[in-house]
């Protein structure tokens, strides 16, 4: 591999084996499998997504990384094992389960791995205890949350408690899409609607929550980070500002405007086109945004060396993006 690889904050996990449902309400997750390198995640009787051993074998990623000049990856849950639709209990039980399994992973290959653990975050008192001793129970660098909470935005008052187990742990926080909001509705029409329009559409307004409410000034050491390059961020910023100028309620609320607030946001280059990367790293938020692929999914970004090449970016700008931004998002030293 040639130096210095990518680092890469957006990749998934999903482990061989889920444990036995503890008798939940909700459909458990569980692993159907097919041979040695391949299985069906189910979610009770339903088949939800075809896997291969690229979601859980080390030397197979490896593999690809060396392929695409990934020096590291980021290891985080696959999302639909967030399970914020089953008891905060049974949520705890998977999460000892799928954290170790990341943790597992990046013993293996500490030189090429790091991990984000997911926590109950249907009761945030809860993921708040949970979240204390991570780092010596998993030796992560920090959590996934999804984009919302059973419909409930992560920026809303009762997370606070999240937030101030993470800031007070030093943890990094990953937002990533889950069960958007804004596409609910059409979701059983036409379900390709969920990942390409409703993902992007649920980080973006994710991001404005936790601006808006005010964590970002609350709370000023956090290090969050928005999926899918913040989604629809990017045209929403004007249209903050403009409120924010206009709004007497939101101008009290924040010291600065939404613009300067997103400038601390981490986002990740996910985004497909070079263009709207070169404005995220450039004009949005420079030197903020780390390489992320949504590895090991079809939809996932191939080749993303090349692709960060494409965005006609500087040299100091694309070695940001490359690995700069991500040694801060997770405190690399």
């Amino acid at each position: 591999m040639s130096a210095p690889g990518l680092i890469d904050i957006h990749s998934h996990m999903t482990p061989r084996a889920l444990p036995v449902d503890p008798g939940s309400s909700a459909p458990w997750p569980c692993m159907r499998c097919q041979d040695a390198a391949r299985a069906t995640l189910m979610l009770g009787d339903k088949p939800f997504r075809e896997l291969d051993d690229r979601s859980w074998d080390v030397a197979r990623r490896c593999e690809d990384m060396d392929r695409d000049g990934v020096a590291i990856q980021l290891l985080s849950p696959m999302p639909e094992l967030l399970s914020y639709w089953q008891d905060a209990a049974h949520a705890e039980y998977l999460a000892d389960h799928v954290n170790a399994a990341i943790a597992e992973m990046v013993a293996r290959r500490p030189d090429r791995f790091r991990g984000l653990a997911m926590v109950p975050m249907q009761e945030p008192a809860r993921a708040a205890r949970y979240m204390r001793d991570l780092k010596a129970r998993f030796g992560v660098d920090g959590i996934e949350i999804g984009s919302n909470v059973g419909g409930a935005l992560p920026g809303e008052e009762r997370f606070a408690p999240v937030f101030a187990a993470a800031e007070a742990g030093d943890l990094a926080i990953f937002v990533h899409a889950l069960h958007p909001v804004a596409t609910a509705a059409v979701m059983r029409h036409a379900p390709f609607f969920t990942p390409m329009v409703g993902f992007p559409l649920d980080v973006a307004m994710a991001g404005a929550s936790l601006i808006t409410e005010g964590v970002l000034e609350r709370h000023p050491r956090l290090r969050i980070a928005l999926s899918h390059g913040g989604g629809a961020m990017a045209s929403l910023i004007g249209r903050l500002d403009q409120g924010w100028r206009m709004v007497p309620e939101l101008r009290d609320r924040l010291s600065t405007a939404p613009s300067a607030q997103a400038r601390r946001l981490f986002y990740d280059s996910n985004v497909y086109e070079p263009a709207l990367l070169r404005h995220v790293a450039r004009d949005m938020a420079p030197g903020q945004v780390c390489a992320g692929t949504d590895y090991p999914y079809l939809i996932m970004q191939e080749d993303p060396a090349a692709f960060i090449a494409s965005a006609d970016l500087t040299a100091g700008e694309a070695d940001s993006v490359r690995r700069g931004a991500a040694t801060r998002f997770l405190d690399i030293r």
